[in-house]
């Protein structure tokens, strides 16, 4: 009775985490990667259960049949993992895995006589379907403590499928399909199953509330309207980039946006036309900016960008598509001939800047592009003589653009 109970253990855990990680999934559809790893869960959590309630008579062949719901399992797992971190998953190289391996096996089972060589073939090609995980996973930098516990589950049960038949055949005496159940391999197999699955269901399961928890603080982070950063989350990331791109040797570079005679636009249209242009506008620097950069509404109708890796060329040309892009750009509410435009300010960060120097010389370059007529773009080297704008740290108030 307590072997049986032993025997169902593994099936059981894996199980408990698919139903957990499905209930995660609940909690934030959107996270595909999260659904991939508890459905994963719950295949490998049916093969287990395959393999211990299968009747003895199948002997050799529920090698095969439980084959199937830990390939599948094994590979909507791996997927999620990869797919979590922005790694596409190799999916048609662990399919063609899984089915080679399947084919050799029931080949084996239909040509020969070894059960053996039954378990070293299934186990080949679980390991090389870790394998690829693992390898992949490795060659991503930046990692935080989750993902390396991940990465070390994957790279131990990829290892181990090669290495514990080799062991178990050494110490143990040749095994049938008769006994299979009673063999010291069999026995050796639940134990590591339990323990690999329980270790890499709670990393997986801590790795996506960790991402549900970062989500819900990214949400408080942005501003609602424009789904840029908030002025206090912006301005905190900035500095810490600008230490970054100091430590890194690093060129970045500030532009500052303002929309061209915003408050025509809530007079003449109205306040919810006003929002929309907001959203609007914020829409299109997320659609034109890369990962690398920051972005922020730092003000009423102002945004604000830190460009990683470029100079002010390049935030000039950068600065130059969005204020073409916005004149394109249809506002629920505007009238079909009315466009609106915006002025850029844009400076590349010198030796010793601190952000708010940084931040001033844009300022006074969007201060001269509007005083020479609005939707244009200036660098700071374009306005020596013009006047700063702002008298205070550009960290405090909310002075707007005129």
């Amino acid at each position: 009775m307590s072997e049986g109970i032993q025997a169902l253990l593994t099936p059981l855990t894996a199980m408990i985490f698919a139903v957990t990680l499905l209930a995660l999934w609940r909690r934030d559809p959107a996270r595909r990667e999260t659904l991939a790893m508890g459905a994963g869960y719950f295949f490998l959590s049916i093969g287990f259960f395959m393999s211990q309630l299968n009747p003895d008579s199948l002997g050799r062949s529920n090698i095969s049949i439980t084959h199937i719901p830990y390939s599948i399992g094994a590979i909507m797992v791996i997927w999620g993992i990869l797919y979590r971190v922005g790694i596409a998953p190799p999916l048609k190289t662990m399919i063609s895995i899984a089915v080679l391996g399947g084919l050799f096996g029931l080949i084996s089972q239909m040509f020969g006589d070894s059960v053996e060589a039954d378990l070293y073939i299934a186990n080949s090609t679980y390991g090389l379907i870790f394998s690829v995980a693992a390898v992949l996973l490795s060659q991503r930098k930046n990692t935080d403590f989750i993902e390396k516990i991940v990465l070390a589950v994957l790279t131990l049960n990829a290892a181990q499928f090669f290495i514990r038949p080799a062991l178990s055949f050494t110490f143990s005496s040749e095994i049938t399909g008769d006994d299979y159940r009673d063999s010291v391999y069999y026995g050796i197999l639940i134990t590591v199953l339990a323990l690999g699955s329980m270790v890499m269901g709670l990393a997986l399961i801590a790795a996506c509330i960790k991402d549900q928890l970062n989500a819900l603080h990214e949400s408080f982070a942005r501003d609602k309207l424009s789904g840029l950063l908030t002025r206090h989350t912006f301005e905190a990331r900035v500095q810490d980039a600008i230490a970054k791109a100091r430590r890194e040797d690093v060129q970045v570079a500030l532009i500052i946006g303002d929309i061209d005679h915003f408050k025509q636009v809530n007079d003449i249209w109205g306040h919810q036309v006003g929002d929309n242009a907001i959203a609007a506008f914020g829409s299109l620097v997320l659609d034109t900016v890369r990962d690398t950069d920051i972005c922020g509404r730092i003000g009423g109708e102002e945004f604000c960008i830190l460009i990683w890796d470029a100079d002010g060329k390049v935030a000039r040309s950068l600065s130059e598509r969005l204020r073409i892009s916005v004149t394109g750009l249809r506002i629920e509410g505007m009238g079909e001939s009315t466009h609106l435009t915006a002025s850029f300010g844009a400076t590349g960060l010198e030796a010793g800047d601190t952000y708010g120097e940084l931040f001033g010389r844009a300022d006074k370059a969007l201060y001269h592009a509007k005083n020479s007529g609005r939707n244009r773009v200036a660098l700071s080297s374009d306005t020596i003589e013009a006047p700063a704008r702002r008298k205070s740290d550009p960290r405090t108030g909310d002075t707007k653009a005129a």
